[in-house]
């Protein structure tokens, strides 16, 4: 859930900490030049109200809960362009409409994935992936198999990725997790009841866990402090084809991949390459522009 969609909702809050809260929502941006002291005169309440209700939204306190807000409301009114995410071509267009507007959604994707990466959460992820002995990716549907491409890229320098497809056997998988293992799990809506006990099984035996899920709070997010975020303008049903999410997911992955390449360039190039001049041998073209 959002913090804008928390702050309305006010169902967990006290009278005194609804009075903040609805205050925080009308003046959003201008909350950035704002402390506890002058929200609290505003609100004729104390600036221990306004920090426990910060902690009550999950943050440590003001500045953080005033950061994180700020930028959820920058990013909801960031048009990154003017396609509609949902329905990115109409009924009666022609291909080349069609061709030309998904080439418009790929890049308004990616600019908006940019745009809510949080760089040191992705450090944090290549860090977790170094320490860890086997990397177990978990999710269903086509984030499933855009997953396959993360595992064939880390496969190729050296780093062993297990993904199983069957979701029961997903849960099994989680069970036999240990301490050193790292699990990175992939839901959008971070809601669905499979992830949330593949979570609950990583966190019973100390796993670290790598998010990737949609903006805002969610049941899934409360399990890691990692998070990678997903484009998240998308609805999850009212939509042609999943097409920003699937791409998002995409981008993340490749991201995660390149940063965690970058951290030892030439072993992992070195490594890929003799892999490849020993296991694809028999791979050749006659087209000189891919020899």
């Amino acid at each position: 859930m959002l913090i804008i969609e928390r702050l309305i909702n006010q169902s967990e809050f006290t009278s005194s900490e609804k009075g903040v809260a609805q205050y925080l929502y009308s003046i959003g941006l201008d909350s950035q030049e704002m402390s506890t002291r002058t929200i609290a005169e505003a609100t004729y309440t104390s600036a221990a109200t306004v920090v426990r209700l910060c902690k009550k939204l999950g943050f440590s306190g003001f500045e953080e809960f005033k950061e994180k807000y700020c930028q959820e409301i920058n990013y909801l009114n960031t048009q990154t362009g003017k396609l509609d995410i949902n329905f990115p071509f109409q009924k009666g267009e022609n291909l080349s409409q069609i061709s030309n507007k998904l080439v418009k959604l790929y890049e308004d994707t990616v600019n908006d994935t940019l745009f809510i990466l949080d760089q040191r959460m992705l450090n944090r992820a290549v860090t977790i992936l170094r320490m860890s002995k086997t990397i177990h990716v978990f999710s269903y549907g086509t984030s499933l198999n855009i997953a396959e491409s993360f595992r064939e890229k880390m496969l190729k320098i050296g780093r062993n990725v297990q993904i199983t497809n069957n979701l029961n056997y997903q849960i099994y998988e989680a069970s036999c997790l240990e301490k050193g293992d790292v699990a990175i799990l992939i839901s959008y809506s971070g809601e669905t009841e499979k992830m949330l006990q593949i979570a609950e099984l990583c966190q019973q035996v100390n796993v670290s866990m790598i998010l990737l899920s949609s903006l805002g709070e969610n049941s899934l997010s409360s399990y890691s402090s990692c998070k990678l975020t997903i484009s998240s303008k998308e609805s999850l049903v009212q939509n042609i084809g999943d097409f920003s999410t699937h791409l998002s997911v995409m981008f993340l992955l490749d991201a995660l991949y390149s940063a965690y390449f970058l951290k030892d360039f030439d072993q992992h190039y070195d490594t890929k390459i003799k892999k490849a001049k020993k296991l694809e041998h028999i791979r050749s073209s006659s087209n000189r522009m891919i020899q």
